[in-house]
């Protein structure tokens, strides 16, 4: 699944717990990804140091 879908269910999600202004969904989306990335690019860091 790619970063953008997974995004927009995290928002889809939030919008559950807090009001969400739909007029920024955009910089949400934007954040979210951002995130996802970084969470992505850790993951990879660790495996490669784990594997030592």
């Amino acid at each position: 699944m790619r970063d953008e879908e997974k995004a927009r269910i995290i928002l889809e999600h939030l919008d559950e717990y807090i009001q969400v202004n739909w007029n920024f969904k955009e910089y949400y989306l934007k954040g979210i990804r951002k995130g996802l990335r970084e969470i992505d690019e850790r993951e990879q860091k660790n495996k490669l140091s784990s594997g030592n």
